[in-house]
Parts: structure tokens; sequence; C-alpha cells
């Protein structure tokens, strides 16, 4: 004990290392006994209910070409502070839970293309732990991509599944979300296919079928405008943008130019703007110099001192993963060169703070996490937790926005337009307005809109998506239909 003793007084550092590392092991040792050190995670698809084959003539033929893990590795971060491996690689998982829905929904999966009448490729865009006042769930996003042997689209989605919320963190927990997310995004693939009509025009065949897909012609109820007649209002102008389809061929973002294209029937129409004043800016028509010349140049030469402005965007969104500024994304806009290619919210936040107009809102249908629904992101990257509240909003300008910065907006395949505008149209038609004086307050419609959402949201996608509202309380005062 003597010899110990004289060594400590010696080498009082090297005692002192060797005591906190063993200190460190011990608690190591004591949280892995008590579960708080989950091991790899083990994520499978486990099907629970019956098989239900798509109701076709021909049994179609599917060649699984590429799946990706657009994640930026196979893990899973839980708090911001411990991260965890999945016990194989994601897209291999991806890969098996696919070809084991195909043969649910009477597919036959082949070897090639030459034996395909459709190709489809996925990846993994999402993956992670969520933490709701102290209950864990998964949350995943699939992006999947269905083309001709010969490279043609047929049909593209962001599928988004989150399981349910656990009490307990342990390990075996995280596995069973996992799978049970996982379990939930493949089960939406057959019902997205049997309403898209997908296969309906397949004959037999090899490469030289060609799967044809008439993009149905969607009509909902907001698409038919309300009996009313609009009071004008000469002083107002607007500008909006539908983006669908883009130059490097990035995901569609499904109804952005039927989104945009109503959303100027309801300006013109339902809520008092003059033809002249409105501006509709549908794909290639949308480019970064588009946006620069109406937002920076038209928008200040027009709107006038107690005039109202109306921006509204359908289209992608997208991040820069190492500032995390969010940026419109035009037709000619490319993620990986973002900064150059993008048009920075925060840009247009300081352009249209600086109109005389007495009112001005905003109303975007899209997402810039980056995770899928209407955002992308630069291959590589991980998807963003963000804010709106990064870009800040001056004080004269109301913000809607379709979901939160964690979030991704989906589209409400059964009505034909994205699920906020969706809403958003049916609000300002009339059910927005909550005391029935035949007006509607931005405030009013807020409150309508989001709980429509969120419900629908979660009970058809499984999904999470929460509305935001960004205006002083006198900006929520705003009439948008009188």
């Amino acid at each position: 004990m003597k010899k110990i003793l004289d060594k400590y007084e010696k080498y009082p550092s090297i005692f002192f290392a060797a005591f906190c590392l063993n200190y460190i092991v011990v608690v190591a040792f004591a949280l892995v006994l008590a579960g708080c050190m989950p091991p790899n995670i083990v994520m499978r698809y486990e099907p629970t209910s019956e098989a239900v084959p798509l109701n076709l003539e021909t049994r179609p033929k599917v060649f699984l070409e590429r799946i990706e893990d657009r994640t930026g590795g196979a893990s899973v971060s839980y708090g911001g502070v411990a991260e965890w491996k999945f016990n194989s690689p994601i897209d291999e998982t991806l890969r098996e839970a696919l070809h084991k829905e195909m043969g649910r929904l009477g597919i036959d999966v082949v070897g090639s293309r030459n034996q395909a009448n459709a190709v489809l490729s996925a990846a993994w865009v999402k993956g992670s732990i969520g933490n709701d006042r102290g209950n864990q769930y998964a949350e995943i996003a699939v992006a999947l991509t269905l083309k001709t042997p010969k490279g043609e689209d047929i049909w593209e989605n962001t599928i988004l599944a989150t399981s349910r919320h656990y009490t307990s963190i342990r390990g075996d927990v995280f596995s069973h979300a996992f799978t049970e997310a996982l379990t939930a995004a493949m089960s939406q693939i057959g019902s997205l296919w049997e309403s898209k009509q997908v296969f309906s025009n397949l004959s037999p065949g090899g490469a030289e079928t060609v799967a044809v897909i008439a993009p149905l012609d969607i009509r909902s109820d907001v698409d038919e405008l309300p009996a009313i007649k609009a009071k004008p209002n000469k002083n107002s102008y607007a500008i909006v943008i539908g983006i669908e389809q883009y130059r490097q061929k990035l995901p569609k973002a499904d109804f952005a130019t039927h989104d945009a294209k109503t959303m100027t029937e309801y300006l013109t129409k339902v809520m008092g703007y003059p033809e002249e004043n409105v501006v509709t800016l549908i794909n290639d028509r949308a480019l970064k110099s588009d946006f620069e010349k109406y937002f920076e140049k038209w928008l200040p030469n027009n709107a006038e001192k107690d005039g109202t402005v109306f921006v509204y965007y359908s289209g992608h969104g997208a991040p820069n993963p190492k500032t995390g500024d969010a940026f419109l994304v035009p037709y000619d806009g490319d993620p990986s060169f973002i900064d150059e290619t993008g048009y920075p919210l925060k840009r247009l936040y300081d352009s249209l703070g600086k109109l005389q107009a007495r009112e001005i809102v905003v109303a975007l249908d899209s997402c810039f996490s980056g995770a899928g629904g209407r955002s992308v992101l630069a291959k590589g990257a991980r998807p963003l937790v963000m804010t709106m509240e990064k870009s800040v909003v001056p004080s004269n300008i109301a913000v809607l926005s379709a979901a939160s910065g964690e979030q991704i907006s989906s589209t409400y395949e059964e009505k034909g337009h994205g699920l906020f505008t969706y809403f958003m149209l049916k609000g300002i038609k009339g059910d927005g307005d909550a005391n029935g004086d035949g007006k509607i307050e931005i405030g009013e419609l807020f409150d309508y809109i989001k709980p429509q959402v969120e419900r629908t949201a979660r009970k058809t996608y499984n999904n999470e998506q929460s509305p935001q509202l960004i205006a002083p309380s006198e900006k929520q005062k705003v009439f948008l239909r009188e």
C-alpha cells in the first residue's frame, strides 16, 4: 500500500487518468445493463395485414434498379447527443422490403430491365428518432420513382411514415419503432398506385412494352369557385408561382401547377384582385431571374401605399446544409449549388419588407428540411431540422407556411392539390369563416387550416404536418376575403 501511495505522489496525473477511465467504464456498463445504451437497431419489414393484389388484368413485371441511402449515413441521431447504427445497410433493408411488397401487390420482380414493364428506384431520405414529451417515435421518408424501361416517367412520390409513440428508450423499442414505420411506409404503395392507375394500361411484354400513364384530371370541391361577387380591390397585387417540374430533373412537386392556377382563380374571382395585377409563373416561366424581376422590380414599381400584396409559392424548397438558410428552388435551381441557383427566403422577406403596402401576405406550400415531400437536398447531405423563424420576417409581413421546419409538406392525392393549399382554398371558399360574417381574416383562416392539415396528414399519410403562422397579432387581423 505504501508503495502505491509513493507512486501516487510521484505520478498523480497518471493515477487520476486511470481513475477517470475506470469510472467511465463502470458507468457505461451500468447504462448498458439499464438499457440506456441500446445495441444496433434491427429494422425489418413485417406486414401486419393480408396481402391485397392490385386489381389488374396483366401481372406487371418490375425491375428494382437503384436503391440509395441519401441520409448521409446509415445512422440514427437521438436528441442531438447519441448516435446508433442500424445492424445492416438501410439500402439493403429497403430493397428487401420493396421486393416483399411487390409480391404482396401481385407484381413480379424480375432480374433485368429487358424483362420489365417498369423500373423502380428508391432512396432513403430520412430516418430519425423523435421525442414528444418524453415519448419516442421513429420517422422515415422514402422517395420512390417508377419509369418505363426506356426511361420515361411514370410516377414518383415521397412516402412518409411515423411509428406509434413509446415511453421506453430501450434498444428493442427503437428496433420495433423503425420496423413499424417501415411497414407503414410500404403499406401506402398499393393504394397510391391504385389511385393513380399506374399500371392500368400495361400490356404483356418486356422492354418493348411502354407503361402509359394518362395523368388523372382530378377535380375537387375547391376547384369549383364559390358563387360570390368579389369586392374589387384595385390597389392589390399578387405573384403566384407553381413549379411542378424542374430543369435539373428533380423529383416532381406533384400538383404544384394546379395549385398555382387555382390560386390565381381565387385571387381574381373570389378575393378581388384585378387580373392585370396578378403575375402567375409556371414551371419554366419561373426562373431565378423571374424571381428577381418580379419580387425586386415589378412589385416595388407597382405596389402602392395602403395597398395589398399577396405572394403564393408551390414547389420545392431547399436548405443550405452548411448555414441552415432556406431557399425557394426556381425552375433552373440546383440543390447542389443552392447558394448560386436558389432564391433565399431572407432575400424575399427583405424585398417585401421594403414595400409601402399596408398588407403583405406570403403563403408557402413548400418545406425546407431537405427530407423529401416538397423539399430537395444536395446529394450526400443530411436533412436538417429548421425553424421558420431562422429567416427573420419583417413586422409588416404575415407568413403562412405548410409545415414546421423539420416536417415535410404533403400532397393530397385524392384532391389533386398540396395538402396545405387544399385546406387554404377551402377556408377561403367559406369554411374558414368561423364567425359567419362573410369576411375571412388571416388568423381566422389559420385556425381552420392547422387542425385540418394535422388531422388529414396523420390519418391519411401517418405523418406529422403542422402549418405555421408567423405574424404580429395586428397582422393576423388582415382580411384575405371581404
